[in-house]
């Protein structure tokens, strides 16, 4: 009973700050990262003084969300935990499961989430977080029993997004994706392998294409608006980690 208490309390803490922690990074990041490579930062984006995301409510809800994460990946239960642990009890060996999978899940819930929030707001997806959304896959490595997963995952979220601007760019003659939407689900594909890619591709694009008909139907778009992609699939990458992928482990 106290190991539980002790997990939870520690799971809600770590959650806690890294909700916090979204809001601050995502204020106090470098304005050049919010800017294409050849475009000069705007004085709002510069300007110390103005909060890019307001910190209530949100700084509360993120905390609130990572919580939950943290909760919910630190008590599911692993039917396969990592090798290496062979000779320890097996309590112990979830525990130890339990926290590198809430870690990992925490810091590419955190990549995600900052992500999508930059490609919302000023159509941009940030190298330096899809970087650290790539780093946080090591984590996830040992769940996947084997390279085929995160292998397949990067070359499914890549390629698929890779063809789409590829082939938009020929038949338009205008760029419909950017590369940074590629790279984002590189990063993706990386971390939830090729079962959550999936999902990911499937439930983002379905999202934003309801977002479009919507906007379309109210008037609030117009055809050949540009609409970011990037939220929505990291929204969707959030889901698969919380709420779908502890079911497989």
């Amino acid at each position: 009973m106290t190991i539980i208490y002790v997990k939870t309390i520690a799971a809600a803490v770590l959650g806690l700050l890294a909700g916090l922690a979204a809001v601050y990074f995502f204020n106090h990041m470098p304005a050049k990262w919010l800017c294409d490579y050849d475009q000069e930062p705007s004085d709002e984006l510069k300007d110390p003084q103005i909060q890019r995301l307001k910190g209530w409510p949100w700084r509360w809800v993120y905390a609130g969300l990572f919580a939950c994460i943290a909760i919910r990946l630190v008590f599911t239960k692993i039917e396969h935990p990592p090798r290496g642990f062979e000779g320890l009890p097996g309590d112990l060996v979830q525990i130890i499961s339990q926290s590198q999978l809430m870690l990992a899940g925490i810091i590419a819930c955190l990549a995600m989430v900052i992500i999508g929030i930059a490609d919302h707001k000023y159509m941009i997806v940030p190298d330096q977080f899809v970087i650290m959304l790539a780093i946080s896959s090591l984590g996830f490595l040992p769940f996947h029993q084997g390279l085929i997963q995160p292998l397949g995952g990067l070359t499914l979220g890549g390629g698929v997004m890779l063809l789409t601007a590829v082939i938009g760019r020929i038949t338009t003659k205008k760029e419909v994706m950017g590369m940074g939407d590629v790279k984002l689900c590189t990063a993706i594909g990386m971390c939830l392998g090729l079962r959550g890619m999936i999902f990911v591709l499937c439930a983002g694009c379905l999202a934003s294409g309801v977002q479009a008909a919507i906007g379309l139907a109210t008037g609030k778009y117009r055809k050949g608006d540009m609409k970011p992609l990037g939220p929505w699939l990291c929204a969707a990458g959030v889901i698969y980690i919380f709420i779908i992928w502890p079911f497989y482990l």
